[in-house]
């Protein structure tokens, strides 16, 4: 009997990027893909919102995607550098 892996997205976010240089999501991709590999999942997606704050309220076009992908079932899982990266103010008892 064979095991499917999970389907994985991998989000990572940085508040502010004023270099523009992406180092911060670049150590948050790869520590997330080290990650999904040990949990033996398979990344089908990278969602990444650079230089976006959760905390204002904007927009985070990747956040967006994001949920909309998994409302749709296209990932089984999700890999996240630290939960401050999906929600500033993470919530019990729901998607926010």
């Amino acid at each position: 009997m064979s095991v499917v892996p999970l389907r994985a997205g991998i989000y990572a976010r940085i508040s502010s990027d004023r270099e523009g240089e992406g180092l911060g999501v670049a150590r948050q991709l790869e520590d997330c893909r080290r990650l999904a590999e040990a949990r033996g999942w398979t990344v089908v997606e990278r969602y990444v919102d650079q230089d976006v704050s959760a905390y204002t309220g904007k927009l985070r076009p990747e956040y967006g995607r994001l949920w909309g992908d998994i409302e749709s079932r296209a990932l089984d899982a999700v890999a996240i550098y630290r939960a401050d990266r999906l929600h500033r103010q993470p919530r019990v008892g729901g998607v926010h």
